[in-house]
């Protein structure tokens, strides 16, 4: 055998043995973390995954489900450890504290412009950190007003003429609340959520910079005040102040409630409750404030910067959250597209008989007008406690509004 022959045989041997794409080893393997998406939902990830591979020959997703209260300290401890994962599902406020810490890709300059397009303009801006996106806007759960149509009635209000604006549901609420004996509401207006209600009305938190709090001016003290002279007047229960969310859906459900401010998934809890009550429920649009704003808490997908493959990592993340992947979501559980052709399907807009029906119609629509506001800041917890302990001195009469919002201030200021 002569030496040339011998080279040519250990060239064709070598390349038989190197992977061809799409039939052997995968070339890179991409992990893929969500968040307590099992097991209600492993065929939708796994399908997704599977028609990704089918699409991309030799890329290999290994998916991992982490649950809520785990995944920040195991994604850190993971980044620290070096054995981050490629691709990452969180929430807004975890997704901007890793981009202060210059750990995830920056979306805005990983994803060209036609592409950013897709999404509603205010989603992509909800995890933006100093005028830079770093997470894929995902699925989001828009408010909407549920109200009993019976109460209404007895309050001599037609269940055809909801409110529209914020000074109408509190105006309805006081009529329910006198004709019909009952609370009108459970306005968003306890600890936190007082804050995306500020922001809702066009009023910051913090100065541009994030250095300072800003939230006593004297147009966050009137609106602090407004809410808190309906609470002495007895317009809106104590409950509203300690339960939230879980207190007005039980009221509501218990028929003791006039409006419901929730998103379209806990209308499926009072039909469930109370058959009676989800018969006599319609429902409307969540009146915007005066900033034209909704307050519409996002989960993303990142990219962390020490993925192996950052290029295709980003190629995966805009796969998951392209239209025809959400719109599919949309469809097995109550969630919303982040991408305006999905929100646009036919599927969000021919609404239908039942509460729940319409409430897809009218959250889809709100869209648009959406943004997560959650304030992210240095020591959020501190800074969420004192802010809570303010609004309910103001609330219980140990503070007037102005002075529990400066002494807020105060405490904020002193940890930023």
């Amino acid at each position: 055998m002569t030496r040339r022959l011998c080279v040519l045989l250990a060239c064709v041997a070598l390349v038989t043995l190197l992977p061809v794409p799409g039939s052997g080893a995968p070339s890179v393997t991409l992990e893929f973390w969500t968040i307590s998406l099992q097991p209600f939902f492993t065929d939708y990830v796994n399908g997704v995954i599977a028609a990704y591979e089918r699409a991309t020959p030799g890329v290999k997703i290994r998916w991992i489900d982490v649950q809520f209260g785990a995944i920040e300290q195991k994604l850190l401890a993971a980044l620290a450890g070096g054995v981050a994962p490629d691709v990452v599902n969180l929430n807004t406020e975890m997704t901007i504290r890793l981009a202060e810490r210059n750990a995830l890709v920056d979306m805005d300059g990983a994803v060209a412009a036609p592409v950013r397009a897709r999404y509603f303009d205010g989603l992509w801006r909800s995890t933006q950190f100093r005028g830079r996106t770093y997470g894929l806007p995902w699925y989001v759960v828009p408010n909407v007003i549920a109200y009993n149509a019976g109460l209404y009635r007895r309050a001599g209000l037609s269940p055809n003429e909801p409110p529209q604006t914020e000074d109408e549901m509190i105006r309805q609420a006081q009529t329910i609340k006198d004709r019909a004996k009952v609370y009108g509401f459970m306005p968003n207006v306890d600890g936190v959520r007082l804050l995306h209600r500020f922001q809702e009305n066009g009023l910051a938190i913090l100065s541009s910079d994030g250095k300072r709090a800003v939230f006593n001016s004297p147009d966050h003290v009137r609106y602090l005040t407004r809410y808190v002279d309906l609470f002495k007047s007895d317009y809106f229960p104590e409950d509203t102040l300690r339960r939230g969310y879980l207190g007005a859906t039980e009221r509501y459900g218990a028929g003791q409630l006039g409006m419901l401010i929730t998103g379209p998934q806990f209308l499926l809890r009072v039909k469930q409750d109370n058959p009676e009550v989800y018969a006599q429920t319609f429902v409307a649009a969540y009146p915007r404030g005066k900033g034209n704003t909704l307050h519409l808490a996002t989960m993303a997908v990142a990219v962390p910067r020490a993925s192996k493959d950052g290029a295709r990592a980003v190629d995966f993340a805009l796969f998951v959250t392209n239209d025809e992947n959400q719109l599919e979501f949309s469809r097995q559980v109550v969630v919303f597209p982040s991408t305006r052709q999905a929100a646009g399907d036919p599927f969000f807009r021919r609404g239908g008989a039942g509460p729940e029906d319409v409430a897809r119609k009218v959250a889809a629509a709100d869209l648009p007008h959406a943004r997560d506001l959650s304030v992210i800041a240095p020591h959020a917890g501190d800074l969420f406690r004192a802010f809570r302990e303010a609004v309910e001195s103001a609330f219980y009469g140990k503070r007037s509004p102005k002075d529990a919002l400066d002494w807020a201030v105060r405490q904020w200021n002193a940890r930023l």
